[in-house]
This record gives structure tokens, sequence and C-alpha cells, in this order.
């Protein structure tokens, strides 16, 4: 699936991106296992011009937290020169909190957040805008 396609196989784009999330959510080396945690399905969230983009999250708990920087860096560092999956480092609207954006060649999006006082890693995910074609999304489940 390329990011602009009109035809898009939701079951199957969900999981690539979570294949995605699954793998920056744990390159830490302190996670607790069986930790990672993800919701069932995803959120259809609107765009422009009456497409959609599928949105979802990952979570993972770690039983000794790298500081925020040490993470990102980490991240940076096993991402480096892949053809795949570029980083980006981004302030928050409000400039108070600096944000690690990865980019898939898809167009498909991932922030990565750390909660300190609670030992997690979050990675939420946005991919591009497409088309749902009727019936696809079964009364609301995809």
């Amino acid at each position: 699936m390329e990011e602009g396609s009109d035809r898009v196989d939701l079951g199957q784009l969900r999981q690539d991106i979570r294949v995605v999330q699954r793998r920056l959510v744990s390159m830490g080396s302190e996670l607790v296992e069986g930790s990672v945690e993800e919701s069932s399905n995803g959120v259809l969230m609107s765009c422009s011009g009456g497409q959609h983009q599928w949105t979802g999250s990952t979570t993972a708990e770690y039983s000794a937290m790298p500081s925020q920087e040490e993470y990102y860096r980490l991240v940076e560092a096993e991402l480096e020169g892949s053809d795949e999956l570029t980083t980006s480092r981004q302030f928050s609207p409000d400039g108070e909190d600096e944000w690690l954006i990865v980019r898939g060649e898809d167009g498909t999006r991932y922030s990565i957040t750390l909660w300190a006082g609670i030992s997690k890693v979050q990675v939420s995910a946005s991919s591009w805008c497409f088309t749902v074609q009727p019936g696809q999304t079964n009364g609301g489940r995809f």
C-alpha cells in the first residue's frame, strides 16, 4: 500500500503499522516482558476531502526507565541509515516538550512519548489519508 492509495486493506494497514510500533516501543534494554499493550482496533480520523487515516497506539512498560534523551538517541541510532524509517525532533506548540517523530516511507507518522513517572513508552501512529470503501469498516470494526 502506498501513500495516496485510494484502496486500502485496513487489516493489513493496521498490522503493518503495529509491527513498526512494537519495534519502536521496545528498543530499551529494560522492557518488562509481556508489557506491550495495543488496542484491538484503531480509530479512523477524518482528513480533508472525505478521506480518513488510521490511528492507534502501542505502550510498553520498563523496569528501569531511560531518560527521554537516552531513548530518543537509542531510536535515532537504531534507525540511522534506514531506507524505510526516518527520524526528526519537533517541539510541542507551547515549546515545553520535545517529541521524536519517526516517518515511514509510506507516509505513516509515529510519535514517541516517554512517561518517566510510570516507566512507560508509547508510540502513537497515524497513517496517510485514504478513501474508506463501502463496507470496509464492518459496522465500525476495523
